[in-house]
């Protein structure tokens, strides 16, 4: 077998249907013959996707591969390690005693990428300490390739020059007589980027005790549906006016942070990736509310709103970790949610990135994955102590299965019954439904939360309550049907006393009017608010009465209202609504048992044998010989149109031209790549 497309054509049903399922992208529509396969599997887009799938072994293996010219000449690899990964993908192809490096797999390789590298002792210091003209040599080389060809590479050669010098100081590695590289870590230190060394063995998995990993999911998961409900609640009751370019002001984010207590920045960008909050024109004003989506999910099950959450995290398209403006552009990056899948499926453990998704962890900066773990443990992807593992909705997730039917196994039964203390604590021994758990946020702070809470009843809550259009009879009711036993004397006393000077002044529609007991009250609204006093206990208004209700607020009165009977009115705005814009989880592409049969199908159909090698092009070959340092004959076209044939040493090959050395003439050549007729390996 000399040729990648005689390698396809060889291929058993089984095989076939293996390289479908691990390179879909390639098969679809379904290619005429093994030729167009092969054609497509050496596409830089097609091997870098495959690439992506390799660990950091796989590629070491591939690196020897290179090194001993596998890309042009077949090469014993006996000895190298495991290639069946590397065989199964079509990265390269033949038997062990003469295995090829596969067309376009080295050229998508990030220029200079080697996993093996590793940063010489004293590296570090010796950069700082370099001359001028030994730190030019290396800032040339980072620029390009990293690869340079020079005659102070070999072992005879001038131990002053400043090559000699960096080679024997471990910061240039000898190719051959010819050739000098720069090492990946090398390059990384002068880039101000710590290096790192990839595991070349899998990293030994921590014991994980699923049950506690989950119990501790639940409790974040949970704290983030109730901080999820504070914030749509709080922008039901106002909106958040928008910055002209739809961003949320650095003011706006402050004062939502201080009325709910806590820092909304990641929770918006949840909200708005799962379609809970979005951005719209409410009369007339650029805002950010809750949707319309946002009712249903208040309405549903712990469990349902928690699974909500998670997959919406996972979905987002936002870098909440960035210091820019809240919904901003330099904080829109939808790549992140690769880069967030990768980090989830290895729980964000470092030494597993870079074993298993060496080339994909490569790009993750510290930060972003510091950033991916401390959210995927506030929403209760990740949990556990002292090392951090999958939660089982995490799994789920990660596997394409039902997240609402895990976290609904997760969640405990609600509660309605409350544990009531002398000391203004009630404990709620469990998970509460939205309803109840709504109502205990109006009249009590949150003092301890978990899936066993337990709440402070305080005056600014009672009054908090109150001012929401609670009456006092109402929460003497709901504690009496949802308190265990008897409701203390304290919590009682503490709800009278605060209704008793609360509402002092009751208000109606006339246009609208207020009536008082006491005509001290009566007066000052009326002075303050510009009423027409009708008798010392009553006074009428023109406006509307939401309107005069915040007027009265304004002017520091604590109003109530009623209605035609006298019976107290709720009067809180309706919501103002705009509509949802969720994300949705990159979905890699999979090829079904049926698409699979009738590709195989096809495929047989068609063949009658193989075509030409793809690899034989001009381009691919010229950029293998530059990558090896081999010579090669080429065959061109000159400018006046006369035929032409050189030996060169190829040293860099773009999409439009070749540059090559022209030893015989000591000079460097650029031919233009449509001006070639022919390349021949020298």
């Amino acid at each position: 077998m000399s040729t990648f497309p005689e390698f396809l054509h060889s291929l058993d049903d089984a095989q076939l249907r293996a390289l479908i399922r691990s390179r879909p992208d390639t098969f679809f529509p379904t290619p005429p013959t093994t030729g167009s396969l092969a054609t497509r599997l050496s596409l830089p887009g097609s091997a870098s996707r495959a690439l992506m799938q390799l660990t950091a072994a796989d590629l070491a293996v591939l690196e020897q591969l290179a090194d001993a010219g596998a890309e042009l000449d077949p090469v014993d690899a006996t000895g190298f390690g495991d290639v069946e990964h590397l065989r199964a993908l079509a990265l390269v192809f033949g038997p062990d005693h003469g295995l090829r490096v596969s067309p376009g797999t080295l050229s998508a390789l990030p220029p200079g990428w080697r996993v093996t590298d590793t940063l010489p002792p004293g590296a570090a210091e010796a950069l700082d300490q370099l001359p001028a003209r030994e730190r030019k040599v290396l800032e040339t080389l980072a620029a390009s390739s990293g690869v340079g060809t020079t005659g102070a590479a070999g072992p005879d050669a001038d131990p002053e020059t400043p090559v000699s010098r960096l080679l024997a100081a471990g910061l240039l590695v000898r190719v051959n007589a010819n050739t000098v590289r720069l090492p990946r870590p090398v390059r990384d230190v002068m880039r101000g980027a710590a290096p790192r060394e990839f595991p070349l063995t899998a990293p030994l998995l921590p014991e994980v005790d699923q049950a506690a990993v989950d119990e501790a999911a639940t409790v974040q998961g949970l704290d983030a549906v109730r901080k999820m409900r504070q914030l749509i609640m709080a922008l039901m009751d106002t909106p958040v006016a928008l910055n002209k370019d739809g961003t949320v002001g650095v003011r706006a984010a402050t004062s939502l942070e201080k009325t709910l207590d806590f820092d909304p920045r990641l929770l918006i960008t949840i909200g708005e990736s799962a379609g809970l909050v979005g951005r719209g024109n409410v009369d007339d004003d650029d805002v950010l509310a809750p949707t319309h989506d946002a009712l249903t999910w208040i309405d549903a099950t712990l469990s349902h709103q928690w699974a909500i959450l998670l997959v919406g995290w996972a979905a987002s398209p936002w870098r909440a970790d960035t210091e820019a403006k809240l919904l901003s552009a330099d904080m829109h990056a939808p790549a992140v949610r690769h880069a967030r899948l990768t980090i989830l499926r290895h729980a964000g453990r470092t030494d597993q990135l870079l074993f298993h998704a060496p080339l994909e962890a490569s790009g993750f900066s510290p930060q972003l994955v510091q950033a991916v773990v401390e959210e995927a443990v506030f929403v209760g992807a990740l949990a556990g102590t002292p090392e951090l593992a999958q939660s089982a909705p995490l799994h789920a997730l990660l596997e394409g299965a039902d997240v609402a039917a895990t976290t609904e196994e997760l969640v405990p039964a609600s509660v309605d019954t409350l544990i009531a203390q002398g000391d203004m604590t009630m404990l709620a021994p469990g998970p509460l439904e939205p309803d109840m758990a709504s109502f205990l946020e109006r009249i009590a702070e949150l003092e301890s939360p978990g899936l066993a809470s337990v709440w402070r009843v305080t005056e600014a809550s009672m009054r908090r309550g109150l001012d929401s259009g609670l009456a006092a009879e109402e929460i003497h009711g709901w504690l009496d049907r949802h308190v265990m036993g008897e409701v203390p004397q304290a919590i009682t006393f503490l709800v009278d006393d605060i209704a008793r000077t609360h509402g002092a002044i009751r208000a109606g529609a006339a246009m609208s009017y207020i009536r008082s007991a006491d005509p001290a009250l009566i007066a000052t609204a009326a002075e303050r608010c510009g009423l027409r006093v009708l008798a010392p206990t009553v006074a009428v208004s023109e406006l509307p009465l939401p309107k005069l209700m915040a007027q009265l607020r304004a002017a520091g009165m604590q109003p109530t209202a009623e209605d035609s009977q006298g019976a107290t009115l709720n009067m809180a705005p309706e919501p103002a609504l705009v509509a949802p814009t969720p994300s949705a989880l990159p979905r890699p592409t999979r090829a079904t048992d049926e698409q699979v049969d009738t590709i195989v199908a096809k495929l047989r159909a068609s063949n009658t044998g193989p075509d030409a090698d793809p690899g034989g092009s001009a381009f691919e070959t010229l950029r293998a010989a530059a990558r090896a340092r081999r010579h090669v004959t080429v065959g061109f076209v000159d400018k006046q149109g006369r035929g032409r044939t050189l030996t060169v040493l190829p040293l860099s090959v773009t999409a439009g031209q070749v540059d090559a050395l022209d030893e015989a003439a000591d000079r460097v050549v650029r031919i233009a790549l449509p001006r070639i007729t022919k390349v021949v390996l020298a």
